[in-house]
């Protein structure tokens, strides 16, 4: 069995995630042989007769799509590794502006950027879109986190290289959630910065937006378990994918109606930034851009955040 992994536009943090699998990486290497990881050994380019390609990261420029039909081509089997692979992940959230707007913040206008600071011109080309793997090549497995979890990948692994099936939740965030829903009562929408959550109740509840109601599980709830409100890396919960008519928007607003018995136009006024809290690791998705209620096309064209 040989395995390679591809590392795209992301922070190689997916890669990181199966180092972090420590000894069982030891189990894993028994059965098949990592030949080809930028991160992890010093190899150029992936070989021929690869059985089970990892890919993570999104696709930002031309060196990234070279590079995923290369090994797509050279591989059996394709797997889309991590949220930014999946959906785009926060790569996508640079078509919000202008290519010139973003490299002349990045070179120029940081105040780590000397006086004087040239943009480069030898660097790939971008494509006019941030792309989710998905969108350009045909994937086998899809696997979210950002990054996947040790847990979940102690699983998955392992019977990816057997080929032996598996039965994985489907759930949300919410069914692996401990904390109580409690009263609602002159509910309002807070920052993130206003205040502290008390650790037992439900975190939309106490009026912090909370995703886990529409963000896909198999995360052991861990930011709500440290008393954060899960911002949504895992990506959309599976009935939001199943369902043309159900996005992450306009479920949360539902979700928070219902909680609250707040009507739906005065939660969708309460809401801010809608690009960075609703969509920051699926903006640049064409699965959830293409659905007819989505926000992510206005918000690509300049529209209201």
């Amino acid at each position: 069995m040989k395995i390679a992994i591809e590392e795209l536009a992301g922070c190689s943090g997916c890669t990181i995630s199966v180092l972090d699998l420590h000894e069982m990486l030891l189990e894993v290497i028994a059965e098949a042989d990592i030949v080809y990881s930028p991160v992890i050994m010093d190899v150029k380019e992936p070989p021929e007769g690869i059985d089970i390609a990892f890919v993570t990261g999104a696709v930002r420029n031309e060196e990234n799509e070279e590079r995923l039909n290369l090994i797509r081509k050279r591989a059996k089997k394709l797997v889309a590794f991590g949220t930014c692979a999946c959906y785009g992940g926060v790569s996508g959230l640079s078509m919000l502006g202008k290519q010139e707007d973003l490299f002349n913040c990045v070179y120029r206008g940081v105040e780590t950027a000397d006086e004087g600071n040239v943009i480069p011109t030898d660097v790939p080309p971008f494509l006019y879109r941030a792309f989710a793997v998905g969108d350009l090549v045909k994937v086998d497995y899809y696997v979210t986190g950002c990054p996947p979890k040790e847990k979940f990948l102690r699983t998955i692994i392992p019977a990816l290289v057997r080929g032996d099936p598996i039965e994985l939740s489907k759930k949300s965030v919410c069914s692996e959630c401990d904390r109580k829903m409690g009263d609602v009562q002159n509910w309002h929408l807070k920052r993130r910065y206003e205040g502290t959550p008390d650790r037992e109740h439900c975190l939309l509840g106490q009026g912090y937006l909370c995703l886990g109601p529409v963000t896909f599980g198999r995360c052991g709830a861990s930011c709500p378990r440290n008393n954060v409100p899960c911002h949504g890396c895992n990506g959309p919960s599976l009935d939001i994918l199943r369902e043309p008519c159900r996005d992450i928007h306009n479920m949360m607003v539902r979700r928070i109606a219902d909680l609250t018995d707040t009507p739906e136009k005065e939660v969708e006024k309460q809401l801010y930034d809608v690009a960075h809290t609703m969509y920051p690791f699926t903006i640049g998705s064409l699965i959830m851009e293409d659905k007819e209620i989505s926000k992510i096309r206005d918000l690509v064209r300049g529209g209201k955040a």
